[in-house]
């Protein structure tokens, strides 16, 4: 049991790592987020907090595992499928058919007073989605969470099939 907890707080971790990443390069050198940097930026947290609730909460069930592996990796593909988009947006051919930044609209209100002001830096899109504004070992910042994504979806895949694989073993015995 120790070991599915210390695995996921050790995913959870990663993405408060990520997001502080990205807070920092944001805050101190300015590079600001487009739509679709957000969009990863919300998978990034929604996996975290998913890892976070794995941590307290191990599946006594297949069901239960099937449920938490599945909202995980829902979540990484979401994250792995806006930074496809986002790549596309910065190294494809330029298409005025391809919409991101002020084109498509954004979810939430983020001019109402009532919400943090955090918050509204945290998810505010303010950047261009066809610029590569930062780059760390020639990677841009998409195809780095592109390859994260993909990492903590096979990380989930194995640490759910271990845990089915236990499951079924104690059904049977």
């Amino acid at each position: 049991m120790a070991r599915w907890r210390l695995w996921f707080l050790v995913l959870f971790l990663a993405c408060c790592g990520m997001v502080g990443f990205a807070m920092y390069h944001q805050i101190y050198n300015w590079v600001m987020p487009c739509l679709m940097c957000i969009y990863q930026r919300l998978a990034v947290i929604a996996f975290g907090l998913l890892s976070l609730l794995a941590v307290f909460w191990k599946p006594a069930s297949r069901r239960g595992v099937i449920i938490l592996g599945s909202l995980l990796g829902l979540s990484a593909l979401a994250g792995a499928a806006s930074a496809v988009w986002n790549l596309r947006l910065q190294y494809g051919t330029p298409d005025p058919n391809l919409a991101c930044a002020s084109s498509l609209p954004f979810p939430i209100d983020l001019n109402d007073p009532g919400w943090p002001g955090w918050l509204v830096a945290l998810i505010r899109p303010v950047g261009s989605c066809t610029s590569v504004d930062f780059t760390l070992l020639g990677l841009s910042m998409p195809l780095l969470v592109l390859f994260t994504m993909l990492v903590l979806l096979g990380l989930t895949f194995a640490l759910s099939a271990r845990r089915w694989r236990e499951l079924k073993r104690k059904f049977w015995v």
